[in-house]
């Protein structure tokens, strides 16, 4: 067993090393094992090898610890983000059935009144889980060692921005390859100091099991904040990061970032959503360090495409579209025509995955799972092209793509010309219903000040700058565009508002809007 084999031969070979970490504690990899055994004796007690248990917590490194005991356990460790509504959590808790459930102060509140029968442990009191009664007593009984590479050791539920979320079924084959392609890519050693930015329900949560398995110290932030970001690089020299690009943005935004020691930071891995180059290019500048993009997915095992920071591939050749570089080791990348084909070079189409770290599939969603898994093919849903040189563009996910009368609009590349405004902030780009060309497309904006949004500027701009067929029908001014917690822009509300807007007449002008 992979997780439980990583473990030991840190313990043995490190054992005063620093596994985990965050402003509470500081884990040796032998306390990581000494919790992660005791750990896995309460998860014991209170189930039974195959169930599910529930991770409720911000961020913390107990929530790490959980998902090696859960692998020594012989159970299925399934985070979740507690910026979930009740009814989310609950409708999760439906689906799958968790034997028992670790939470923080706050996720215990919330369990407890959703779940009362629920069997649960505090994470608080994990640290002392080691020295209980219990544990000495021997009571209780854990298999894991018997386990499988191919058992399931995780659900990770994606990030739901075209729909309800579903439960990606990880194996351990699952992390242990992403971990040798992370390694065969990146080159990372036990010296790169690793910080977790992002929410460990996250499928990012595999990217610091990539430098456990090196034997990088990995430092859990509570939660992102450009300050605690910048503090954080300080105290503990981190070395390695991940970043969405609203992190980004924020940390540029700092006025504590020119004054910050961040000579330790060597590079920031950035994914999640699409990053554009210029402001890839302004924060590696600023951060002093290298950027590299990647390109991930729950379903393919992480991330699976990679564009380092010394390459330099060609323009773009469609206006918005985002290198997201080549595949990583272990993984085979191919774009798909419509009709099952291999597309030629610079022709649009579907990004497909082949490699060992595939999800086994969709909890208790077999028909999702047989038409997302086709002959071993994982089906992205992500349109894009692929250049002479090799490298993968990304346009858009095809739930995203406006079909106009038969033509097709990539919202990207709308959304690309739209921000080239200087007054412009931000723009999505979504369809709307139309009795005679079945869709077209709305635009919001984000101005960068209140009174900037000027509609005529955006039609004329439109017109100088895009065919007739990919033009808004309609702007529509926006405080803020919704966001997912990764800054993944939540596309699903702007279509339901532009759907309650949306003419009839496809020769409607546009006015300005209420």
């Amino acid at each position: 067993m992979w997780l439980q084999h990583l473990l030991d031969q840190r313990c043995s070979s490190a054992p005063d090393g620093i596994a985990l970490r965050d402003v509470r504690r500081e884990v040796t990899w032998s306390r990581l094992h000494r919790d992660a055994h005791a750990l896995a004796h309460a998860i014991g007690q209170r189930s039974t090898p195959g169930d599910r248990v529930v991770l409720l917590s911000a961020n913390r490194v107990e929530v790490l610890e959980a998902v090696f005991a859960c692998a020594l356990s012989a159970t299925v460790a399934v985070p979740l983000n507690p910026a979930l509504a009740d009814r989310e959590i609950s409708d999760t808790l439906d689906q799958v059935t968790p034997g028992c459930a670790l939470a923080d102060t706050g996720g215990l509140s919330r369990l407890e009144r959703l779940r009362p029968d629920l069997p649960l442990l505090a994470a608080d009191s994990v640290a002392a889980l080691a020295d209980s009664p219990a544990r000495e007593s021997g009571a209780g009984t854990h298999t894991g060692a018997d386990a499988g590479l191919s058992d399931p050791v995780m659900i990770l539920h994606t990030s739901a921005t075209t729909g309800s979320p579903k439960g990606v079924v990880c194996d351990q084959n699952y992390f242990r390859n992403q971990a040798a392609s992370w390694q065969a890519e990146v080159g990372q050693d036990r010296r790169d100091a690793y910080l977790h930015t992002s929410p460990l329900c996250h499928g990012s949560i595999t990217i610091a099991l990539d430098y456990l398995a090196t034997g990088a110290p990995v430092t859990v932030l509570d939660q992102f904040t450009p300050h605690g970001f910048l503090a954080a690089v300080e105290q503990w020299r981190v070395r390695h990061t991940f970043l969405v690009p609203t992190m980004l943005r924020l940390l540029l935004d700092c006025r504590q970032l020119p004054d910050s020691d961040l000579a330790s930071l060597h590079l920031v891995t950035h994914g999640g959503a699409p990053c554009p180059p210029d402001l890839a290019h302004e924060a590696g500048e600023a951060l002093g360090c290298g950027m590299r993009t990647i390109f991930g997915i729950t379903e393919g095992g992480g991330p699976v495409l990679s564009l380092g920071p010394d390459e330099e591939p060609e323009a773009a050749a469609v206006a918005g579209a985002t290198c997201a570089g080549r595949a990583m080791p272990g993984i085979t990348a191919r774009i798909t025509t419509a009709q099952g084909c291999a597309a030629a070079p610079y022709q649009a189409g579907t990004l497909h995955l082949k490699g060992s770290a595939l999800m086994r599939g969709y909890w208790n969603n077999p028909q999702a799972t047989e038409q997302t898994i086709v002959n071993g093919w994982l089906n992205t849903g992500d349109l894009g092209y692929q250049d002479t040189d090799g490298y993968l563009w990304i346009l858009n996910r095809r739930s995203d793509l406006i079909l106009r009368g038969g033509q097709n609009v990539y919202p990207a590349e709308v959304e690309h010309v739209l921000r080239t405004l200087a007054w412009v902030a931000e723009a999505a780009v979504v369809p709307a219903p139309c009795d005679t060309l079945g869709q077209t497309p709305v635009a919001f904006i984000q101005p960068t000040a209140t009174d900037d949004f000027d509609e005529r500027e955006l039609i004329a701009h439109c017109i100088r700058n895009l065919a007739g067929y990919k033009r808004p029908t309609r702007f529509i001014p926006i405080q803020t565009l919704p966001r997912n917690t990764l800054g993944k822009l939540l596309r699903r509300p702007l279509e339901q508002h532009a759907a309650a807007l949306a003419p009839s007449d496809p020769s409607h002008t546009p006015g300005r809007p209420t």
